[in-house]
């Protein structure tokens, strides 16, 4: 499992109806995400990359994905400063594949 939603499923008090709800939002905020993080890479706008790790982080940890959300915290922290530029895209590519995975998962779930 890429999804743990241990941690939504409380937040909600087990409802349901918000949990499909907020997992609905994560699967358009991964589309969005996903454009924008490639976007701000291709124009080096790490000032602005490192704020949109900063979103995706806690989305990711909404979903239980700890270990990806602590990536995009690495992620925030280096574009903040600049430093290790041939790293982010590495860091990019796996919220690429993680999230998408997690997607696929979580489609798969039948809440209702």
């Amino acid at each position: 499992m890429i999804t743990d939603l241990t941690y939504l499923k409380n937040m909600t008090d087990g409802d349901k109806v918000l949990i499909q709800e907020m997992i609905d939002i994560f699967v358009k905020q991964v589309i969005e995400y996903t454009e924008q993080m490639k976007d701000l890479f291709e124009h080096s706008n790490w000032l602005e990359l490192s704020r949109l790790a900063h979103k995706a982080k806690s989305s990711l940890a909404i979903m239980g994905m700890k270990e990806m959300s602590g990536k995009m915290k690495e992620l925030e922290i280096l574009a903040q400063e600049g430093k290790q530029v041939n790293k982010y895209s590495e860091y990019i590519d796996e919220f690429i594949h993680e999230c998408n995975a997690a997607v696929e998962e979580l489609k798969s779930i039948e809440l209702l």
